[in-house]
């Protein structure tokens, strides 16, 4: 692809990144005064009480010193105007398998994957909100396939780099137990996001089933289903632990979980959002075709409410479109990814070269009149590349156009180009970054199949 036909509004993406990071200080600064105020509380009833025992009035007062930070911020201000709008970016699977730990492990035991990472940060600090899906556990004894367990220092390192939400409801929701569920949702609350789609309790679900993210007056409503856990069962008693798109999830995955999906779009539509976002684990692997079940999960969600789905588990980028649909007599359009692709993985297979390839979809909500529309969808094209075992950086996650933008040798640059190929050819659409994004409704739809003899991870 020539250089001119490369084109990113630089000044938009670092003006983006720099006001993520001024809403980030801001809450801790918000934080802090939080946890002064709290202090001071505490000391004030201590005084109060020594007094109340007898304390002699000589005592000096408590130290009431004013915690007010004369140059702490207000509430972030409704935009001027009556349009506002808020972007989002969403990766696919985010995986870590043994030759990855090796990677990212330090002399000292510790584990850095900020190396395989950082050639893609601008792109997810600059969207208002980023999601993704990991498709692992956080716990102790990091160690790649088939358990994936990850140490909390990726947490950190994902929300470093501007993720907000990762869904946990997918294939390895439960590879750990029940307690490696707990540990990988403690520890992505821990690091500042949320996680999607998996609960600690049944109380927890009931508060976290929907997360609620407001940018410029535009509130973001997610709920997060997965077809199965790896062919497992939940025990007896943790039924609330994971949601999920069928209710044969361990067998056939014939049978739509419909009521389920419904009461979580409902608990969505009662946060009055602007649009509602489904993350949902599906699919078969390595397919790109779309089955009966996946179609009637999506009209399900649509006429329900949703208004974006985002699709995980083939592994490799699927069909992504805009749809005009009409919904409770009024007409309106919806986007739909199948499939995102892995974002960070070290997966092989002699019959799959797509397994590197993925995306971050970037969607703004434009917000007028009261009315919240996508008004713009594009992706930027990743490719994972792996630089051989005695390299210092062994991984690294960069961005395509990037990649050819610095004049690459004649192997890297024709693989990069079939990358662009194959992507634009897999999504059914113009919405690389590099081309022309196309009009509402003009991307192609994916085939149709059926479910029969569909099975769950077998990396």
């Amino acid at each position: 692809m020539a250089d001119q036909e490369y084109e990113r509004d630089e000044k938009l993406l670092e003006a983006r990144r720099l006001r993520r990071l001024e809403l980030k200080r801001k809450r801790m600064i918000r934080q802090r005064i939080t946890l002064g105020v709290v202090f001071v509380v505490i000391v004030v009833l201590i005084v109060v009480l020594f007094r109340a025992c007898g304390g002699s009035e000589d005592t000096p007062p408590a130290d009431n010193t004013d915690v007010t930070d004369p140059a702490s911020p207000t509430e972030p201000e409704t935009p001027s105007g009556d349009t506002a709008t808020a972007t989002l970016a969403a990766v696919g699977d985010i995986m870590v398998y043994d030759s990855q730990l090796a990677d990212a492990l330090e002399a000292d035991g510790t584990y850095n994957f900020l190396p395989m990472l950082s050639p893609v940060s601008s792109y997810l600090t600059a969207a208002d909100v980023t999601v993704g899906n990991f498709e692992a556990n956080f716990g102790d004894d990091p160690v790649g396939y088939p358990d994936f367990r990850a140490p909390a220092s990726l947490a950190s390192t994902l929300s470093g780099l501007g993720f907000d939400i990762l869904q946990t409801a997918n294939t390895y929701s439960i590879q750990n137990g029940i307690t490696g569920l707990q540990s990988t949702i403690n520890t992505v609350r821990g690091a500042g996001m949320d996680a999607l789609g998996t609960y600690l309790s049944a109380d927890d679900k009931t508060a976290n089933q929907v997360i609620v993210r407001e940018v410029n007056g535009i509130r973001m409503a997610f709920i997060g289903f997965t077809k199965g856990v790896n062919n497992l069962t939940l025990p007896e008693g943790s039924e609330y632990a994971v949601d999920l798109l069928y209710t044969d999830y361990a067998t056939n995955y014939s049978t739509v979980n419909t009521s389920a999906i419904s009461a979580a779009v409902a608990a969505a539509q009662a946060t009055e959002p602007d649009v509602i976002i489904a993350m949902v684990h599906w699919g078969s692997e390595y397919e790109t075709s779309v089955s009966a079940t996946q179609t009637q999960i999506k009209d399900l969600l649509i006429q329900s409410g949703v208004d974006v789905i985002l699709g995980s588990h083939p592994h490799i980028v699927g069909p992504m479109k805009m749809e005009t649909v009409t919904v409770d007599g009024q007409e309106k359009q919806v986007f739909v990814a199948y499939s995102l692709g892995n974002f960070l993985a070290a997966m092989t297979r002699e019959d799959q070269t797509y397994l590197n390839e993925g995306v971050v979809l970037n969607l703004t909500f434009t917000k007028s009149g009261g009315e919240t529309t996508i008004s713009h969808v594009d992706y930027v094209p990743t490719f994972r590349f792996d630089n051989g075992e005695s390299a210092v950086n062994r991984y690294e996650v960069r961005a395509v156009h990037d990649v050819l933008a610095n004049e690459p040798d004649e192997t890297t640059a024709a693989e990069m180009e079939q990358v662009l190929s194959h992507l634009q050819s897999n999504t059914g659409s113009d919405y690389d970054i590099g081309t022309s994004v196309p009009a509402a409704g003009s991307a192609a739809a994916g085939s149709s199949t059926t479910d029969a003899g569909e099975t769950e991870a077998t990396q």
